[in-house]
């Protein structure tokens, strides 16, 4: 099958995926064609529990930094932060280029920006239905389903080509805000001529379609009816349809609603200005109001679902908010998912939060708590038929969601070689002859430790693991700067590996063991390197033997 060709052969447009494919979070995605580029998105990732002391991960721009002239703009497709989040840190990189997104998306984004200094502020709101041009590109926003409102879904098109770039949807015929999928424009679109569709492919093991926003309000009548105490709701910060069934719940049941948690605040807030959650300002209250009313006329939205540490659940949990305490007979309800590599820490505060008398409802043991933003099998089997395109790239999940949702594409009658599954790194390239893939980029995980951008990397993070599991040993050396190679003193200080006070023997063998090693025959001496090396060898294998365990050595010489 080939495409009609609009234009004279020879221009490619080449898609890569800044944060990787097979990749659930960091969606950054670049279109280059000729000389112009169009971003859509710009998430950040979680960390794995691997990743020690690192915040977040972002996408690696090193592609574009040699591009930046050819950047036509930037197109957010909806507000998550896994579409957004990394805003802060990659447009000083990237420079001064006008960005996009719905209403809602483009004032969530404002507000989060308004934070940072020298970083653009204004983000103009393209209309559904309404085209805009950038270079040879021109895009069009269509309104899709998900789990928070004004989710687009985009219509890409090139002299040669059209794109359906289908992030992040599912199709929710009862959504919260009463704003539907328009299937109509979507399917004019397919109908038009779709030439590549990626779509979302997260949902791809599930059967059916995923339910309705609507159906979660059950639940949450269910579990206010039963609270004697506090009712606390967490969810992902930026779910706002979430946050307004939690919130319209205690209305009806006559309970004032607090806030805890800086980035639900001000999503609440933006939602609340535009429209899109509408609560009487009489219900909210302030932290250090909360002792002043009988708990079960409480209600708390609390940030941090996923038990990030500092967040509002966290301190609650540790008793850290001078405001607000976990009394028995509260109840926290979890209504989200865990994030890949986040289930232990959950569970922990789960546990933490039980031993302080709250009954806490989790997804472990009470199914209907959350339902998916993402699209099931038969809503990707529905998009696929409004779509009806030439090829197939899923998009948003891992490789095993990729894989199922190609299989699933196979019931629909697509070949295998009209479904395109790029490796990590990989770039396709769009033709008038069809699609295909690439060669490979380089691609990293950039890391946000504080306030470093990608000064974190593998190594950092091995010597981080080393730390944790082995510890460190400081050996501090005197040496003689007149008799090279005499060791004068040695003095071992041991964190992470064993307790001085009780294990001191081994530390007194150790510095035996050294000072032995000094006193054999090594030649001639000329620099610090080899006696550092000479501690290394030695207590690395002393302390192998007598503990089965290998600590960093860190060896300091001082000459004297």
């Amino acid at each position: 099958m080939k495409f009609q060709q609009k234009n004279p052969p020879g221009e490619i447009l080449r898609i890569l995926s800044l944060g990787g494919f097979g990749r659930v979070t960091s969606n950054m995605f670049v279109y280059e064609y000729g000389q112009d580029i169009l971003i859509v998105d710009c998430g950040m990732g979680f960390p794995s529990e691997e990743m020690l002391g690192v915040d977040i991960l972002i996408p690696d721009v090193s592609y574009l930094r040699p591009r930046l002239g050819k950047i036509r703009g930037l197109v957010i497709t909806h507000g998550h932060e896994d579409h957004t989040g990394a805003l802060p840190y990659i447009l000083p990189q990237i420079g001064n280029i006008p960005i996009y997104g719905s209403k809602l998306t483009a004032n969530l984004i404002m507000e989060k920006l308004a934070e940072y200094q020298g970083i653009p502020k204004q983000v103009q709101i393209l209309i559904p239905g309404e085209p805009i041009r950038l270079g040879q590109f021109t895009v069009e926003s269509v309104r899709v389903t998900h789990s928070i409102p004004d989710a687009t879904n985009l219509i890409i098109k090139t002299p040669q080509n059209t794109i359906y770039h289908g992030s992040d949807f599912k199709f929710d015929f009862t959504p919260v805000d009463g704003v539907p999928s328009d299937v109509g424009r979507i399917a004019a679109a397919g109908n038009s001529g779709i030439d590549l569709l990626l779509s979302d492919s997260l949902g791809s093991e599930r059967r059916g379609y995923t339910p309705s926003e609507k159906s979660l309000e059950e639940m949450f009548e269910r579990e206010i009816s039963h609270c004697q105490g506090k009712f606390i709701v967490t969810t992902m910060g930026s779910n706002i349809s979430r946050w307004r069934q939690a919130a319209e719940a205690a209305l009806r049941h006559g309970r004032r609603v607090c806030i805890l948690g800086k980035s639900i605040s001000r999503n609440i807030s933006v939602a609340s200005r535009l429209g899109y959650l509408q609560l009487p300002s009489s219900i909210i209250i302030e932290p250090k109001d909360v002792k002043k009313l009988p708990p079960k006329n409480v209600c708390l939205l609390v940030a941090g679902s996923q038990a990030q540490a500092g967040s509002a659940l966290e301190r609650l949990a540790t008793e850290d908010n001078k405001d607000v305490k976990i009394l028995p007979g509260d109840k926290v309800v979890f209504s989200s998912d865990y994030i890949p590599g986040s289930e232990s820490a959950v569970q922990s505060l789960i546990d933490t939060l039980s031993r302080l008398g709250a009954t806490v409802i989790y997804s472990n043991i009470t199914d209907d708590l959350h339902v998916s933003g993402h699209g099931s099998r038969q809503d990707l089997l529905l998009m696929m038929t409004l779509t009806h395109p030439k090829y197939l790239l899923p998009i948003g999940g891992t490789y095993r969601h990729m894989v199922q949702y190609s299989l699933l594409a196979q019931t629909m009658g697509f070949s295998p070689d009209k479904i395109l599954l790029p490796s990590y790194n990989q770039t396709l390239e769009v033709s008038s002859t069809g699609v295909k893939l690439g060669p490979l980029t380089d691609i990293k995980n950039v890391m946000v430790d504080g306030l470093g951008i990608g000064d974190v990397g593998h190594v950092v993070l091995r010597d981080r693991q080393h730390l944790a599991e082995e510890g460190i040993v400081v050996a501090v050396a005197q040496v003689d700067q007149n008799n090279t190679g005499k060791l004068i003193d040695l003095e071992l200080i041991s964190r992470g590996f064993v307790f001085d006070k009780y294990n001191g023997n081994i530390l007194k063998e150790a510095i035996s063991q050294a000072k032995s090693a000094f006193g054999k025959p090594k030649g001639h001496i000329d620099s610090d390197r080899h006696t550092r090396q000479i501690l290394v060898d030695v207590l690395e294998r002393f302390f192998f033997d007598r503990t089965r365990r290998r600590p960093m050595i860190l060896p300091v010489v001082i000459e004297v």
